[in-house]
């Protein structure tokens, strides 16, 4: 920790003379800082704020709101005199003297401090004068000091493992010097052949041949003759003359035109007509990985081929590549943003066009895909090398937004707008009809009686008044409010998180339950056939309007099942009752589909004639001020209100009812907001300095085609700072440099935050449960609840959570479960323990192979060894863990242990109970358990009166209401060692804040609470150091070609062994039961290789699981015994069985 200010220097002694010498270089220096804040009086201009020693310790308190780290100020005894250090991390911000009172020039070194850290980060001046302005700051509940009790025994095991640590070496160890920005090394570079001249004429004459007998095939004429009517192949001279006009060209394709299925083989077939197919490789993004497959088959279909030829796919676990030469690849747009990461120099030698389907989808993956496209493609014509041909489609998308984006050279030397194609799609005329014309037709068809309570359904009522004044004001020109629907510009100001509160949109978040209720039923009986698909928000939306229907709106019997068939559609809709939407329906029997916007472009249902728009979906929102998540119903735009449109015209004439006024569809974004501006970016930022961009993050990101705001930008740079995975300063012209942990975190596909669990996972010895938790956090929700069947469901969650008090470790014995009936008992026996446990199979496929892919990325990090397939079988049998070997694994069992690991992944969602049901965080107050959530539905007594909890995500819904989104219940200790920042609040006393804003004291029954509470920060400080070094170390440990393990030096493995313990004897935890039963007898005899372990179950709280730590077995059916199992070696576990055995303990 280096310091600045010249005139101090420690000595063992001072005279008088050298204090007087400091103090009066202190004052000069003080004199030059007062200066320079003279001579950048423009900056408290510029904020209309200036930092004084009476705001100095808000402007800390701020910073511990936004970046959840507090400084430390420390004494320290200089001869006579005593100094005041100041510091953040291993930063050093300032250093008084005391001279006179202390507690003036404790507010003297806060200021000190301030100023020092808003030199080099401005912004942080620029947020906290946004906070300070009248109304900015809100009045949290306070919360009382929480106790930390420590049980006899539990100080023993604390001081035993501080003595153990500091006799190896903790008092010597010191965090290395900061290799900030040192390159992370290579991977191994794969090998690849050189593509020779030679080889891509063989290969180009071999195509030629293949395409001249497709040509001529009679097997294939059924084929071509429908390839040939669609509207993509009828303008084929068109797209290939945009194509070839310059780098970047557009092609937006109605839906059904053939724009993704053709578009790249036209493409292909040109190159092979020419002669040159060897040389064209086609890579064409997809936004899911089952459009990515789905796409590939059917073009290796029309082409008469098998995956594999000419036509392959490629995303994250699953590849069926194309030959070398002459290819069309399809692939996720993450899986191409990784082989740019890995290699974009290949990547770019060897493609011939880069397709970015589907980019009005505007994902956050697809935007920054565009910047990297866009960036790489300047640089390397710039150094005149090669590029290939970009190409963007979609089907409805800003033409203008992005040509003007892709700008390119025209003939005469001058910038322009890159080209672009329109191409109609074969869809029948549909005709629309807006609110005020359907509100007509009912009154019209309809007696008053019938359809008043409808339109007099209070949501409704307001609804329907709310769009005739918006109308009436849009239509006199009083009101601006046609973009009021979400105002994303607002988002550049202090008061973003307005989109959370509830005037931020003066209609969008209502849902007219009785107008979509009569609009169907009015359809239903004006019309004589075709299905009816009704677009509405969410999941709890086609829930009620279902419940609805059944109620007979207008008289429709819509409980006939011989006339009507009510379905519903969206994402989490089983996959065989996806099924039976396409199945034919019984002569006279009509569909109602209720569907969120998933139906818009993934699923195609032929016989619907007759659409209802609700003009509303669910979308996904962020707040980076406060970190809230939201799932808000909002406004749709005019892309999907133009693809819901679709749907009705696909194979007759349709009708399109939209339930909402022609004024307000003109008010509507032309496509919906880019998630780059609306999501957390955290990733992206990471992203951005491992592609090794030479630019700052803010930079890189100015660049994209809407950019983000600079609130968003700095509060992810902030979090990723305050996770260790940037550096604290801008050291360079290029910005933040990545830490070691950085590099490493960059190659997961997963948030930073999990990554770094998961890592925790590796250095604790938990590895599996890690990953698993990890993966779980990272996919959508593994428990289905049917809407008529939440209690049983509820009900089954039960069963897995035991006496857990964690929604995660509920999922995870789920997991483990069907993990264990699947490779036990085969694929179908455990879809149907699935389907009867309320699990959902696509959800644990996704998890299965997220956890591949994290365990993958962990191996080729060097963090884990890799398993040959021989150990991973042993390890799968014996222990039932799948994920790392044995030793990877000792404290897997430890159920405290991964409850305090969630809480150092997702420590800012941490919260404490403080009235009834309700909890505080660090930010936020008046929060509840998330509906649907175990807890929430719990009719238990249990009073949950300073409860301490951490959830997956604060999230906010349309209610406005904030909630805790799936919890884990912690105890006081695993908050203190792993809940965030710890900090004494006064040095002779046991008190101490976690996380900036949670107090504790310490209480204890053996010893004095002073005591107690140095030990706990002793304790504290071990574990800080342990991390800090093995994190700073990851590239050596990568590096090394031995099967090392992470931290596993003397010291490092006594404090983790340490803590372990500690969590386990915790007596304020939540105890489970661990039991082990041997599937038949144990053998008289112990043979070489354990066979008693390989013929074992492992059960966890009555779910078969990893390891054990009670076992119980039986011999000759008449023995039973018990042992306390306190290693988790292989050598140790196989040692004891031998000794059960041949002792019979």
């Amino acid at each position: 920790m280096q310091r600045n200010t010249a005139g101090f220097h420690r000595w063992n002694a001072f005279n008088d003379k050298v204090i007087i010498a400091a103090v009066i270089e202190f004052k000069k220096e003080a004199e030059r800082n007062i200066s320079k804040l003279r001579a950048r009086s423009t900056v408290a201009e510029t904020y209309g704020l200036c930092l004084n020693t009476s705001n100095a310790r808000a402007f800390w308190d701020f910073y511990r709101v936004t970046r959840g780290s507090f400084p430390i100020l420390s004494s320290e005894h200089r001869g006579s005199f005593t100094a005041l250090v100041l510091t953040i991390g291993d930063r050093f911000l300032a250093d008084i003297l005391v001279v006179g009172k202390k507690t003036s020039k404790e507010a003297l070194a806060y200021l000190a401090g301030a100023v020092e850290l808003t030199r080099t980060e401005p912004e942080l001046l620029r947020g906290f004068a946004d906070s300070s302005k009248p109304g900015a700051n809100r009045s949290l509940e306070s919360i009382p000091l929480q106790e930390l009790s420590l049980a006899p025994g539990i100080l023993h095991r604390l001081q035993e493992t501080i003595s153990q640590a500091e006799s190896y070496g903790l008092r010597k160890l010191r965090p290395p010097p900061s290799i900030v920005g040192e390159e992370e090394p290579d991977d191994a570079p794969q090998f690849r052949r050189p593509w020779s001249e030679h080889d891509a004429r063989a290969r180009s004459m071999a195509l030629s041949s293949a395409y001249e007998k497709y040509l001529q095939s009679p097997k294939m004429q059924i084929m071509k003759n429908k390839r040939a009517q669609l509207p993509i192949v009828q303008h084929r001279r068109e797209i290939l003359d945009i194509v070839a006009q310059g780098t970047y060209s557009i092609v937006v394709g109605a839906t059904g035109s053939g724009k993704t299925t053709q578009v790249p083989q036209l493409l292909l077939e040109q190159a092979i007509e020419a002669g040159n197919g060897g040389r064209c490789r086609i890579i064409c993004t997809q936004p899911r990985r089952i459009a990515a497959i789905s796409v590939a088959q059917r073009v290796a279909e029309e082409r008469g081929e098998y995956i594999g030829e000419t036509v392959g796919y490629h995303i994250r676990g699953n590849a069926k590549l194309a030959r070398p030469g002459g290819s069309i690849t399809f692939c996720t747009t993450g899986l191409l943003l990784r082989q740019l990461k890995s290699d974009a120099r290949h990547v770019f030698d060897t493609s011939s066009h880069i397709l970015v389907d589907e980019v009005h989808e505007r994902d956050m993956f697809v935007d920054f895909l565009l910047v990297i496209l866009k960036t790489t493609v300047t640089a390397r014509k710039q150094a005149r090398q090669r590029v290939p041909k970009i190409v963007l489609m979609s089907a409805t998308m800003d033409t203008n937004l992005f040509a003007e984006y892709f700008k390119q050279e025209k003939v005469n030397g001058t910038l322009g707008p890159c080209p672009s194609i329109s191409i109609p799609g074969r869809l029948f005329p549909v005709r629309h009809q807006y609110l005020d014309e359907t509100i007509a037709a009912v009154m019209r068809s309809h007696d008053a009686s019938k359809y008043s309570a409808l339109l007099n359904e209070p949501t409704t009522k307001k609804y329907l008044s709310l769009e005739r004044k918006f109308g009436l004001s849009s239509q006199s020109g009083t009101s601006q409010k046609t973009a009021k629907s979400l105002d994303w510009e607002r988002l550049t100001t202090p008061t973003e998180e307005r989109m959370f509160e509830e005037d931020y949109d003066d209609n969008g978040a209502l849902f007219p339950l009785g107008l979509v209720s009569l609009a169907i039923s009015h359809v239903v009986k004006t019309t004589e056939d075709g299905s009816v698909l009704v677009f509405l928000p969410g999941v709890q939306e086609i829930v009620k309007t279902r419940s609805s229907l059944l109620k007979c709106p207008l008289g429709v019997e819509f409980t006939s099942a011989s006339r009507f068939k009510v379905t519903m559609l969206h994402s989490n809709t089983p996959q065989e009752e996806q099924t039976e939407i396409f199945k034919p329906l019984p002569k006279g029997c009509r569909r109602i589909i209720l569907a969120t916007n998933i139906a818009e472009t993934s699923v195609t249902i032929p016989d619907v004639q007759h659409v209802i728009d609700s003009g509303k979906l669910r979308e996904k929102q962020y707040g980076h001020a406060r970190g809230i998540e939201g799932l808000l119903c909002t406004w749709a735009s005019k892309a999907n209100c133009k693809q819901r449109a679709g749907r009705a015209g696909r194979v007759r004439d349709g009708n399109y009812y939209a339930l909402f006024t022609e004024q307000r569809f003109k008010s509507f974004r032309v496509a919906q907001l880019a998630e780059l501006r609306r999501s957390d970016l955290q990733t992206v930022c990471l992203g951005i300095k491992s592609h090794g961009f030479q630019m700052s993050i803010k930079d890189f990101l100015s660049a994209a085609i809407e950019p983000p705001s600079p609130l968003a930008i700095d509060a992810a740079i902030s979090r990723l700072k305050a996770l260790g995975a940037l550096s604290q300063n801008e050291i360079s012209r290029e910005g933040e440099w990545l830490t070691p942990l950085g590099h490493v975190l960059s190659v997961f596909t997963i948030e930073p935050s999990l990554a770094k669990m998961v890592i925790m996972g590796a250095i604790f010895r938990c590895l599996d449960p890690m990953i698993i938790l990890a993966a779980i956090l990272d996919s959508r929700p593994l428990f289905l609840r049917p809407p008529d069947r939440k209690k049983e469901s509820l009900a089954a969650q039960h069963e897995f959570m035991n006496d857990t008090h964690s929604e995660h470790i509920t999922k995870l014995n789920a997991f483990k479960r069907l993990q264990q009936y699947k490779r036990t008992q085969g694929l179908g026996a455990a879809w149907a323990w699935a389907k009867n446990n309320f699990v959902s199979m696509s959800a644990f496929t996704d998890i299965e192979r997220s956890c591949n892919s994290i365990e993958e990325s962990m191996i080729q990090s060097g963090i884990i060894p890799d398993l040959t397939a021989a150990e991973r079988a042993d390890q799968e049998a014996v222990f039932g863990t799948q994920y790392g070997d044995v030793i990877l694994n000792e404290n897997s069992h430890n159920l405290p242990l991964l409850r305090a690991l969630l809480l150092s992944g997702l420590a800012p969602n941490l919260a404490i109970n403080y009235q009834g049901r309700k909890f505080r965080t660090m930010k936020e107050e008046k929060l509840t358990m998330s509906f649907g959530s175990i807890f929430s539905e719990s009719k238990s007594t249990v009073n949950y009166r300073g409860a301490i909890f951490v959830a997956s995500a604060l999230a906010k819904g349309d209610s406005n209401q904030l909630t805790l989104r799936d919890v884990t219940e912690v105890t006081p200790l695993m908050t203190t060692l792993f809940g965030g920042s710890f900090m004494r609040l006064h040095s002779d006393a046991a008190d101490y804040r976690i996380g900036g804003w949670l107090p504790f004291r310490v209480r204890s029954m053996d010893r004095q609470a002073p005591d107690a509470i140095f030990l706990i920060a002793e304790l504290r400080v071990a574990l800080n150091k342990i991390l800090h070094v093995t994190f700073q170390t990851l590239p050596e440990h990568r590096q090394s070609n031995a099967r090392g393990y992470l931290a596993d030096s003397l010291l490092h493995r006594t404090v983790i062994k340490g803590i372990a313990d500690l969590l386990r004897s915790d007596p304020t935890g939540v105890k489970m039961q661990f039991t082990f039963k041997f599937k038949g007898d144990v053998p008289s005899k112990p043979l070489d290789g354990s066979p008693l372990v390989n013929n074992a179950a492992v059960y966890w709280g009555g779910n078969m699981l990893d390891l054990t730590w009670a076992p119980e077995y039986y011999a000759d059916n008449r023995t039973r015994a018990k042992h306390e199992i306190s290693e988790a070696s292989k050598a140790h576990f196989h040692a004891l069985i031998k000794a059960i055995c041949y002792n019979g303990i």
